[in-house]
């Protein structure tokens, strides 16, 4: 057989063209190694954390920002958060590129008490986030905490709605220490009057008729005397008031002199005194409100002092009696008499012009006695008082007066009573969230009534034989409420009771979290007890 061979030098030359070509055709198909990654993504947040603390209804804002470095040419911030503490304000900022900038406030509302937590800021491929993109998570913490404010006056506020936005667990209430007004004065009462707190303490003043007038700041923390301020002998002495460091208490001095005392409530030194016209009275504690003391004479008048330095800044009658205190807002100043015809007297709070007179229809006339009440601001343009006057028959600011009476709403924009209560009541309501407390007898119900309206939303009615008496206090959660047997504390959603103890009296709740109890359901028996609720 013939066997042809190749040249060898033709053969290595065809092989060299053969790879060639392949490495061509390999290259135009895009074979070969890939081209390098793009740089990771990374980010950093600055802060990285932040804390605010604020008072009751109180708000704040937090701000952080997160830097990309080598972004994506398609990714989508979001921001989550572990519990409704903080809120987003407003859309991401990113109008400089690679940056993320987040706004957040607080949340409208939010509760006393300490908050903790995390947000977090994620870049995602969408919306969705299903896939977040490696080196995109952020997180910021926060520390939030909300005070709680002090009992400054009567029914806690300028406003008297007797309401702390707080939340209280029952199964952690604990009697903390009961203190008793010292002995040695021979007037005939032996009471304290309700108090006022702040700066740790709780002040307490004598309930006396012609006696030694007298302020104890008590510790909160275990009842012991911080100090002592003698007023002297005074043929009366009414509770006390607490805002800005001064504590502010009214008396009758046995020549018939009304004043009231600013005491410095942490050294217990005198600071001024604030002169009134009265008669032989007896006392709700002033109202403090925008550095200003507003006082309720017998005389029928309403004072106004700078907090300052006690100089008088205006004063107009206002047909109102003694055992009452005025209420204020922002921009007024109520008070309710019942001189000559009822009505409520709207003034303006600088001035003291008299804005407005709302006549109340329902008024059964006056005694000539004490009010025994004073003005509810419940929302914005909203007062609610109590129809007519009251009596007790006692010389004293501890006592409360017989009379049950209805409940009328005034709207202020519209100058008319909105409207009144179906029943007449007999303690001193408490107002929050639209809704009115308010207990009355014969027979007995604690009432939850609508802002609006004044219709009963839900009823709780204690054990049977016992009666209401004193004030209500409300929480979140709360409505703590005196019979003449106990003090119970009713569950607001579940309308059901989940604490008692078998006390009664005036009740009051500090910026600590502590229930006062001034015992006695219609007239003070000198003791004060205290109760730890958190």
């Amino acid at each position: 057989m013939l066997v042809i061979q190749p040249h060898r030098e033709c053969s290595m030359r065809s092989l060299a063209s053969v790879c060639l070509l392949s490495a061509l055709v390999l290259a135009a198909c895009g074979g070969g190694s890939d081209p390098p990654p793009p740089p990771p993504m990374s980010s950093t947040i600055s802060p990285g954390s932040g804390t605010l603390s604020l008072p009751e209804n109180g708000s704040g804002t937090l701000d952080f920002a997160v830097t990309v470095t080598n972004p994506r040419s398609s990714m989508v911030a979001v921001v989550d958060f572990d519990q409704p503490v903080l809120q987003q304000v407003g859309a991401i900022d990113t109008s400089v590129s690679g940056k993320y900038a987040v706004h957040l406030s607080t949340t409208p509302g939010l509760a006393s008490g300490a908050y903790s937590g995390n947000v977090r800021l994620r870049l995602c491929t969408d919306a969705s986030c299903a896939t977040v993109l490696s080196g995109g998570t952020q997180t910021f913490a926060y520390q939030v905490s909300v005070a709680l404010d002090d009992w400054s006056t009567f029914q806690r506020n300028a406003a008297h709605t007797g309401y702390l936005n707080a939340q209280f667990d029952p199964a952690k209430f604990t009697l903390l220490w009961t203190w008793t007004r010292p002995a040695g004065d021979p007037e005939p009462i032996g009471g304290i009057n309700a108090v006022a707190t702040g700066g740790g303490h709780v002040y307490v003043t004598k309930d006396i008729y012609f006696g030694q007038g007298a302020v104890y700041a008590l510790n909160e923390s275990d009842g012991s005397v911080a100090w002592t301020y003698a007023l002297g002998q005074m043929a009366s002495e009414g509770p006390a008031a607490y805002a800005g460091g001064d504590v502010i208490v009214p008396s009758t001095s046995p020549g018939e002199q009304c004043v009231a005392w600013a005491i410095d409530a942490t050294t217990g030194l005198y600071k001024y005194q604030m002169l009134t016209g009265c008669q032989w009275s007896s006392y709700f504690a002033p109202t403090i409100s925008g550095g200003s003391v507003l006082q309720t004479s017998q005389a029928g008048y309403v004072y106004s002092f700078s907090q300052l330095d006690g100089s008088p800044q205006w004063s107009m009658s206002a047909g109102a009696y003694d055992q009452s205190t005025p209420a204020a807002d922002a921009s007024y100043v109520y008070q309710y008499g019942t001189a000559g015809a009822a009505a409520l007297s709207v003034f303006d709070k600088v001035s003291g012009a008299l804005v407005t007179t709302l006549s109340d229809p329902f008024a059964p006339g006056s005694s000539g006695y004490s009010l025994f009440s004073a003005p509810l601001v419940t929302t914005a343009g909203k007062v609610l008082s109590f129809s007519g006057g009251g009596f007790s028959g006692r010389a004293a600011s501890s006592s409360e007066q017989y009379e049950s009476r209805v409940l009328v709403n005034y709207d202020i924009t519209t100058r008319a009573y909105a409207w009144r209560s179906a029943n007449s009541y007999f303690t001193h309501p408490a107002a929050a969230n639209g809704v009115i407390y308010a207990a009355r007898n014969a027979p007995s119900s604690l009432d939850a009534l609508s802002e609006s309206d004044g219709h009963i939303l839900w009823s709780w009615a204690p054990p049977a034989g016992e009666s209401f008496h004193r004030n209500i206090v409300v929480t979140r959660n709360l409505a703590f409420v005196s019979t003449d047997a106990h003090v119970y504390a009713i569950d607001l959603g579940a309308h059901q009771q989940v604490w008692q103890i078998a006390q009664s009296g005036m009740l009051a709740i500090s910026g600590s979290g502590i229930l006062y109890i001034a015992t006695g359901s219609t007239l003070s028996d000198g003791r004060l007890i205290a109760i730890k609720l958190q």
